[in-house]
């Protein structure tokens, strides 16, 4: 006996079902049981159900019982494992975190901050940071630096040692290996402003001041 569709079910048994716009394409536990029961009043009493396939109804009822009520309590965790990840989350407000990026935003004091991946000693490394638009605004030489991570800063100041305005900066980062330069991947460290679940997915976003809203999940780093 099949169960993967009402209609063809209710069908095969000789009965009608007035359609509605709420119609289920799977069968619940209400229409199992009123199949079932409808089956058995219906029986050819000299060809009753065989207790094999009834025993096979009956277990099939049973495990779609048993899914139904695993599904209720998994999405009951599911939903207590996310509020128990946004309360404690909501601890980074206020913090530094690093997350992959080659975007910050300069604010009217301070400077900007990042790191770099160095996958092997580079005998030169040169920071570039530019605006908005793209124009350079100044070169940091950062001299040779060994395999690892590299801090990044930029003190808000362009070449002449003027105070650049407030707004959205980039770094890149060259690191040269012999006669080879190749650019860096880098992070960014920015401030937590908030914190809030991801509409529809019940995933955890930062807000990060300046930049935007990123996943929890890029976090590479907290603090420094």
């Amino acid at each position: 006996m099949s169960i993967s569709n009402v209609a063809d079910v209710y069908a095969e048994l000789g009965l009608t079902r007035t359609e509605n716009t709420n119609d289920k394409k799977e069968l619940g536990q209400e229409d199992f049981l009123a199949l079932l029961t409808t089956q058995l009043q219906h029986q050819d009493p000299f060809k009753p159900l065989d207790n094999t396939e009834f025993v096979a109804q009956m277990a099939t009822f049973s495990q779609l019982d048993s899914l139904q009520q695993l599904n209720t309590r998994f999405d009951s965790l599911a939903n207590s494992l996310t509020s128990n990840q946004a309360l404690q989350a909501s601890s980074l407000v206020g913090q530094i975190v690093s997350v992959p990026s080659d975007t910050a935003y300069l604010f009217h004091e301070g400077g900007m901050l990042g790191s770099a991946e160095l996958a092997a000693d580079a005998s030169r490394v040169v920071l570039e940071v530019r605006d908005s638009s793209g124009a350079l605004v100044r070169n940091i030489e950062m001299g040779p630096q060994g395999a690892g991570e590299t801090d990044l800063f930029w003190d808000g100041l362009d070449a002449q040692g003027n105070r650049m305005p407030e707004g959205r900066y980039s770094f890149a980062v060259f690191a040269s290996h012999g006669n080879r330069t190749e650019q860096v991947a880098t992070d960014m460290r920015v401030l937590v402003s908030s914190v809030n679940l991801a509409g529809g997915t019940g995933e955890i976003v930062l807000n990060l001041a300046g930049l935007g809203s990123v996943p929890l999940s890029q976090v590479q780093q907290i603090g420094g």
